[in-house]
């Protein structure tokens, strides 16, 4: 009775570790599934920022170099007619026009094309701090500090392109035969400056594309990473709990034998019962044969009879007498 307890006891514990295992198995899967979706959210987060970031720089790029290139241009056409304003007034009737439909504008519209790229990398600054959170994950965002002096520097370029202008006009609605030295110094000055401050711009914009575009490798890497190891690791889950089960069938079946194969005592006292023969116990003797625990009984008809013919009836005892 007690083997059977444990038998079963054994068969019970055998099944739920089987059960558990399974449980095992898809927890493992929908764990993978879960982490899986929050590391592709975060980084899509990332990537989008970094679409934006790569469009909104290289239309900066585009207008810093078409702004610096009016702006040389001024300066060497001030330089050509300064000399003899009166028959080159046209030319610099021109360039004041021209530096008014496109220089101002280009500058107006490069602060407008930054605008986004401050918010993109915010985004990308949290998106990249929350995916830091991540075990083996350690991304640097690009700095904000960089854009900053860059929005300074548009600030200052601003009034610059408008203190060129306002010269230009002034010098055009002057009645003077050739421009000053001082006016010519300071438009030729001013032309300089800006373009200086533009090639900054753009220097600091290419750094910061060069920056996203390697950002973005190493976020494509990473992410590939991240989901290989978690499959990975989702398949070796699944391989232990395999193991376990396959090692939990094996005892289930073993002890299901092995309770199947002893057959209880009360059908074999039934069993000899309806044969006939009651179970004869035995016992061991010297020299290790089995011999019963009573002698057999003689049978009673012919072991009465050998007894009288031995000793005489006693009928016959008292005839003698």
């Amino acid at each position: 009775m007690p083997k059977k307890i444990s038998r079963i006891l054994v068969l019970i514990v055998a099944v739920l570790v089987i059960v558990l295992s399974l449980l095992g198995m898809v927890g493992a899967w929908g764990i993978n599934s879960v982490a899986s979706n929050i590391t592709l959210k975060v980084f899509s987060v990332v990537q989008s920022g970094v679409a934006v970031v790569n469009t909104a720089v290289g239309r900066v790029d585009t207008l810093v170099q078409t702004a610096r290139t009016e702006v040389q241009q001024a300066g060497e056409t001030v330089t050509t007619v300064a000399g003899n304003l009166q028959e080159n007034r046209p030319v610099l009737t021109a360039l004041s026009e021209r530096l008014e439909t496109r220089l101002g504008p280009a500058v107006d519209n490069i602060q407008e094309a930054i605008t986004p790229v401050q918010d993109a990398l915010t985004t990308i600054s949290s998106a990249v701090s929350f995916a830091n959170s991540i075990p083996s994950v350690q991304e640097r965002a690009p700095r904000l500090e960089q854009l900053e002096q860059t929005f300074t520097r548009l600030g200052t370029l601003t009034a610059d392109v408008q203190q060129l202008r306002s010269t230009l006009r002034a010098s055009v609605a002057s009645e003077a035969d050739k421009l000053t030295q001082a006016t010519a110094t300071a438009l030729t000055d001013l032309a300089a400056r800006i373009d200086a401050g533009l090639a900054e711009i753009q220097s600091s914009v290419q750094t910061l594309q060069s920056e996203i575009t390697a950002l973005q490798a190493r976020i494509q890497e990473r992410q590939s990473q991240l989901l290989l190891i978690y499959n990975l690791s989702a398949l070796a889950a699944t391989l232990l709990f395999a193991w376990v089960i396959y090692s939990q069938v094996v005892v289930v079946r073993h002890h299901w034998s092995r309770s199947k194969s002893v057959a209880p005592e009360p059908v074999v006292a039934a069993v000899n019962a309806e044969a006939g023969a009651p179970p004869a116990s035995t016992e061991i003797v010297a020299g290790g044969a089995m011999q019963p625990d009573h002698e057999p009984q003689p049978e009673i008809g012919l072991d009465a009879d050998a007894a009288t013919n031995k000793t005489g009836t006693p009928e016959s005892q008292v005839d003698q007498v």
